[in-house]
Order: structure tokens, then C-alpha cells, then sequence
């Protein structure tokens, strides 16, 4: 269930950041604002968008969480590690490179624990973040 809807939840993200305005402007806003007030468009509204966007997928996110893990205080410690190697891995702004990224990473990790045990499986994920910083810095899909 919790990957169905996180799968549903990226397509979806996908298509509306590159098949609508606003998703357009979202990405714009990043590279260039002047540009964006060019086509008459307000920078400060479109980041309030995105950052709603954000705490929604956040949220959504935390709620899948909750299916497969009970909920404590330090719960985010042992993923923010994680999310930024996988961003990172992917391409900062390509989505489907951080979705190949994170798969890239379940598996290494799913495959790590198998054969020497949970301790090490933290450690895949830093070390495919410093392997693609030193070979490829713009990611896997980055540009």
C-alpha cells in the first residue's frame, strides 16, 4: 500500500511540475525570478505554492511512514541521511532521477543488511553519495 501511493504520489508530481503553468514556474522560479515577472508572474506567490506543495507531500509521506513504523520523537533522524544522499544520487530538480536513486539505494541497502547485517546499510547510502560526487557531480539524471 505505502509504495503504490508513494508511486501515485510522484506521478502525479511529475505531471503536474511539467504539464502545467504553475509546475513550469515552479521549476522557473529556482533559475531565474526576473524571467518569471517577465511573463507576468509572481515569484513570491509561486514559492508559497511550492512550499505547500512540499508540507503536503511531506505530510502524506509521514502518514505512509506511520503504516510501517511506529511513531517516536527521533523518527526523522534516521532518514534525513538518507533523503539527502538520494537527492543528491538523483540530480538536484529531476525527479526521476531521484526516483532511480532511491530505488538504487532500497536495493543496495535491502542487500547490505541481507549479507552483513542492519549496522552497515546507513553507510550504502553516504557511500553512493560520495562515489557520484566524485565521478558524476550533477547526479545521475542532473543536468
Amino acid at each position: 500500500m505505502p509504495c503504490l501511493a508513494s508511486l501515485v504520489l510522484f506521478i502525479g508530481l511529475q505531471v503536474f511540475l511539467s504539464a502545467t503553468f504553475t509546475g513550469r514556474a515552479i521549476m522557473a522560479v529556482a533559475q531565474d525570478q526576473l524571467a518569471l515577472r517577465l511573463v507576468a508572474c509572481s515569484p513570491t506567490r509561486i514559492k508559497r505554492i511550492a512550499f505547500a506543495i512540499s508540507i503536503a507531500t511531506t505530510s502524506i509521506a509521514g502518514a505512509l511512514l506511520i503504516i510501517i513504523q511506529p511513531v517516536e520523537p527521533s523518527i526523522g533522524r534516521d532518514y534525513i541521511g538518507r533523503v539527502f544522499a538520494i537527492c543528491v544520487l538523483g540530480g538536484l530538480g529531476s525527479l526521476p532521477g531521484m526516483l532511480i536513486g532511491a530505488m538504487l539505494v532500497g536495493i543496495v541497502e535491502s542487500l547490505t543488511s541481507t549479507f552483513y547485517g542492519p549496522s552497515w546499510a546507513p553507510a550504502v547510502a553516504f557511500g553512493f553519495l560520495l562515489i557520484t560526487l566524485a565521478l558524476r557531480p550533477a547526479g545521475l539524471l542532473g543536468r
